[in-house]
């Protein structure tokens, strides 16, 4: 079977009982809690440019003799900063509620969800190195942004800090590998601040793992996790 019979024909979902429906959403929920601060600082940091563009041509508004060429080019800036803010807008809008069959590269869905914690993950002591090349592999973007951000919030909030996170991936009869691990320093120690909400388990994990179909194990400081593999496609959600 080729990767475009994988996309085309994927395998019907087995049946799930309403109780595991309910641990789902439960999941969703958590998740979307814990990436709610990211969301909202990529969100201010689309618009705040514009402020600041306004704020400049409003001074030189106020001036006695207003120079009409610069105050075009603001205005000019503006509408292009705008346009920018909109699209950004509407992908971190997707995160709530996204088009579950988008598929995308898998390094640029990787890329994507460790872009969205960058900020998070390394006021709380974690540095992050991404080895999983450019490549033709794809896969669901809704999965990965389900499962794997999951099984990376969980294992940091288990880990101690400071700690190295390290992504990897492979490829393996029309599945697609990707492991996290995270290894503490020498020294290192609980957080001491405590997440912006509940820590996730890995209940909530497998939870999003087998309403995605996606293979799941895990062990202190390693997770691994099996995509279905899709034929190559730009991101698009």
């Amino acid at each position: 079977m080729t990767a475009r019979d994988l996309q085309q024909a994927p395998a019907a979902a087995p049946a799930r009982t309403p109780q595991e429906v309910l641990s789902e959403e439960a999941a969703r929920y958590a998740l979307l809690r814990r990436v709610a601060p990211a969301l909202r600082h990529h969100l201010a940091g689309t618009l705040q440019p514009i402020g600041m563009v306004a704020a400049i041509m409003d001074r030189r508004l106020q001036a006695a003799q207003p120079d009409l060429t610069a105050i075009r080019e603001s205005s000019k800036s503006i509408s292009t900063l705008t346009r920018s803010a909109a699209g950004a807008s509407m992908g971190l809008l997707t995160w709530l509620a996204p088009k579950e069959s988008s598929v995308g590269p898998l390094h640029a869905s990787v890329e994507e969800c460790l872009g969205m914690l960058t900020t998070d993950l390394a006021f709380r002591g974690f540095s992050v190195s991404n080895t999983i090349a450019t490549s033709d592999m794809a896969a669901s973007v809704f999965a990965l942004r389900s499962v794997f951000t999951a099984a990376l919030i969980a294992l940091t909030d288990a880990a101690l800090t400071p700690a190295r996170i390290v992504i990897s991936s492979h490829a393996t009869d029309g599945q697609l590998g990707v492991v996290i691990s995270v290894s503490s320093e020498p020294g290192a120690v609980a957080a001491e601040d405590p997440p912006s909400y509940r820590k996730l388990g890995w209940d909530d994990v497998q939870a999003l793992a087998t309403a995605e179909q996606v293979g799941l194990s895990h062990e202190a400081g390693r997770a691994e996790m099996h995509f279905m593999a899709a034929e190559n496609a730009d991101v698009t959600v």
